[in-house]
C-alpha cells in the first residue's frame, strides 16, 4: 500500500508541461526545499490569502489516517501532504497552478480603475529588481517611458496605489509591465559597478536590463530561442488583479520564477471588456469577452428569465415578449404596456386612428388585417421597419416603435446607478460605470453629468456645452404622438406639435398599434446592448475557477 500512496503522489505532483522554455526545461521548475519547507511558486501562491500571516500549506502525514488538508484559509493555492511521501515537498495541490496555468499572455493589459501593485515576494538573490509599467505604442519603450512603481528597496507585501487614468504620463490606451535588474553588461550575474538596487535611471548609462511582459523587447531576445523571463497568472480570488513571475539573469537561469513575484489589480486582459456574441438567443446572445489564463472567453451578460414587457427576449426562446404579463389589464405592446383602447376610460386613440376592441390596440384603419414580421409595424398599410423616420428626444431610445426611456422608472441600491434600464456599480467605484465624453464621473453620487452645468438642468431639458437645451429639440416622435417634457406621449392630431413645446416634433398619421401610452406603466428593462457600450466588463464579475 505504502509503494501505491507513493506512486499516486508522484502522479499528482508531475504536472502537464503547458509552458516550457525554447530548450525544452519545464516552466515553472519543480517545488524545492529549504530549511524543511517547500520552495517555489506553488509555494509561494499558497501563501497569498485573504488574510494576512498565513499559508494552507498542510503538514506531513502523523499516519495513514492522518493527512492534513492545509486549509487554514482562503488562499490562491492549497498544499498538502500524501502519507510516507516527502515531509518537505507536499504531494498534492488545488486552486491555481502554477504549471498549468502558467502563460506568457496576454502582454497587454487595459486599466479599468485605479491600479494596486504590490510585492509578493522576493527571493533572495543579490539582485534587488524593480518593477513598474509603461504605455503600450507599438514600439519599444525609451528608458523616460518606464515609469517605476515598486523600487529595489520594496519588501514582500509593500503596494503602491496609482490612479492611471489621471496619470499624466498615461496616454489612454493600453499598458504594459516591466522588470529592471541592476546586472552587469560586462560580468554575467553580477550586479555593475557593484551596486545591487536596479532603477531605471541607470540604463542610460549601461547598467542593468529591462525585461517587458511584450516579451520581443526583451534586451536578451533573439527570437523564437529567447529565454523566457515572465509567467503571468490570472489571480483565482481577486477580479482583475494579475500576477507576475521574474526571472532576472540575461539570457537565463533556473526557471524558478520566484526572484520576483509581483502583483497588479485593477487591471483587464488586452480585449477584455469587448462585446462578443455568445451565439444563444435573445438578450443571452450579449456577451462581454474576459480573461481566463491568458485567453479571452465570450461570458454571457444575462441568464434567461422570465418575460417582461420591455421589447426584449428575455427567456432567450427567440421570441419578443411572448408570455409576458401586464398590470390592470394592459396589452403589452412594442415593448410597451399599454391600455386597452376599448376598455380604458382614460384613454382614447389619435384622431387618426381606430380602436380595433379585439387587440385592444390603436391602429390605421389601413392596417386592420396587415400582420407583420416582430420587428416591423404597419404604416400606411405597409410594413416598414419599426423605428424608420423616428428620432427619440434626447435622453430615450427607439425601442419596436416606441421612444422609452429605459431607467425611468428603475430604482437602484446604494452604489449604483442605471444605464441602459440596468442596475451597474457607480462610475466612482473600481470598474464602475463608464462616462461618456463630455460627462465626467460625479464622485459625491457616482453618477455621470456633464461639468459645464454644475448645477444641472430642469426636467425635459439636457445639457450641452454649459446650456440646457429643450429634450424635444429635433425630435420625431412615433405616429400619433407628440414630444412633451422629454417624452413622446399621445398627439393632439395628424402632424401636430404640443403647444407647451414649441421644438418638440411629431409623427406623421397612422401606426398599428399604440405606442404612445401611459408611461407610468413602462417596464423596459433597458437595451443590453447599450449597458454593454456604457458600462462594458468592468462591473460583472469574472467566472472564477474552483479554488
Amino acid at each position: 500500500m505504502p509503494r501505491l500512496l507513493l506512486l499516486l503522489s508522484l502522479l499528482v505532483v508531475s504536472p502537464a508541461l503547458a509552458l516550457q522554455q525554447p530548450n525544452g526545461a519545464q516552466i515553472p521548475s519543480m517545488m524545492g526545499c529549504d530549511g524543511g519547507k517547500p520552495t517555489g511558486l506553488a509555494a509561494t501562491f499558497a501563501c497569498v490569502c485573504g488574510a494576512p500571516g498565513i499559508c494552507n500549506i498542510g503538514a506531513p502525514c502523523s499516519s495513514m489516517t492522518n493527512c492534513p488538508d492545509g486549509k487554514n484559509g482562503i488562499c490562491e493555492t492549497t498544499l498538502w501532504h500524501n502519507f510516507n511521501d516527502n515531509t518537505c515537498i507536499p504531494s498534492n495541490r488545488s486552486g491555481l497552478d502554477p504549471w498549468t496555468e502558467a502563460s506568457t499572455l496576454p502582454e497587454t493589459f487595459q486599466p479599468t480603475c485605479p491600479l494596486t501593485f504590490t510585492v509578493v515576494s522576493r527571493s533572495d538573490a543579490r539582485f534587488k529588481n524593480a518593477f513598474g509599467w509603461y504605455n503600450v505604442t507599438g514600439k519599444k519603450p525609451a528608458p523616460a517611458d518606464l515609469h517605476l512603481m515598486l523600487d529595489c528597496q520594496a519588501a514582500a507585501g509593500a503596494q503602491v496605489v496609482l490612479d492611471v487614468k489621471n496619470d499624466p504620463a498615461y496616454l489612454g490606451g493600453e499598458v504594459g509591465f516591466f522588470l529592471v535588474t541592476p546586472e552587469s553588461h560586462a560580468q554575467k550575474t553580477q550586479c555593475a559597478g557593484g551596486n545591487c538596487c536596479a532603477a531605471t535611471a541607470r540604463l542610460a548609462a549601461g547598467e542593468g536590463y529591462v525585461y517587458y511582459s511584450q516579451r520581443a523587447y526583451n534586451d536578451d531576445n533573439n527570437g523564437p530561442a529567447a529565454f523566457i523571463h515572465l509567467v503571468i497568472y490570472d489571480s483565482h480570488l481577486t477580479q482583475k488583479k494579475f500576477y507576475f513571475a521574474w526571472e532576472d539573469l540575461f539570457g537565463g537561469s533556473n526557471n524558478t520564477f520566484t526572484d520576483l513575484v509581483t502583483s497588479v489589480q485593477g487591471v483587464e486582459c488586452s480585449g477584455g471588456g469587448t462585446v462578443c456574441n455568445t451565439g444563444s438567443r435573445g438578450v443571452c446572445a450579449n456577451g462581454v469577452n474576459q480573461c481566463e489564463s491568458g485567453k479571452l472567453s465570450c461570458i454571457p451578460i444575462y441568464a434567461p428569465r422570465p418575460e417582461v414587457c420591455d421589447g426584449l427576449d428575455q427567456d432567450c426562446d427567440g421570441v419578443v415578449d411572448n408570455g409576458a404579463v401586464c398590470p390592470n389589464g394592459d396589452i403589452c405592446h412594442n415593448g410597451q404596456c399599454v391600455p386597452h383602447c376599448a376598455q380604458s376610460s382614460e384613454f382614447s386613440c389619435g384622431s387618426d386612428m381606430i380602436c380595433d376592441p379585439t387587440t385592444g390596440l390603436c391602429g390605421e384603419p389601413g392596417c386592420g388585417s396587415v400582420s407583420c414580421p416582430a420587428d416591423q409595424v404597419c404604416r400606411g398599410g405597409h410594413c416598414v421597419g419599426a423605428c424608420d423616420g423616428i428620432i427619440c428626444p434626447h435622453g430615450t431610445e427607439c425601442r419596436l416603435g416606441s421612444c422609452v426611456n429605459p431607467c425611468k422608472y428603475v430604482t437602484c441600491e446604494t452604489g449604483k446607478q442605471c444605464a441602459g434600464g440596468l442596475c451597474v456599480p457607480s462610475c466612482n467605484q473600481c470598474g464602475g460605470l463608464t462616462c461618456k465624453a463630455p460627462e465626467t464621473c460625479q464622485q459625491s453620487t457616482g453618477a455621470c453629468g456633464d461639468p459645464s452645468c454644475p448645477v444641472g438642468c430642469p426636467a425635459g431639458t439636457f445639457c450641452d456645452h454649459g446650456t440646457c437645451k429643450d429634450s424635444c429639440a429635433g425630435a420625431m416622435c412615433p405616429p400619433g404622438q407628440a414630444c412633451k417634457g422629454g417624452e413622446c406621449v399621445p398627439g393632439i392630431g395628424p402632424g401636430s406639435v404640443d403647444p407647451s413645446e414649441p421644438d418638440g416634433g411629431s409623427g406623421q398619421s397612422g401606426e398599428a398599434g399604440c405606442g404612445a401610452c401611459d408611461r407610468s406603466r413602462d417596464n423596459g428593462r433597458g437595451s443590453s446592448m447599450l449597458f454593454v457600450l456604457l458600462f462594458g466588463a468592468g462591473g460583472l464579475a469574472r467566472r472564477r475557477r474552483g479554488r
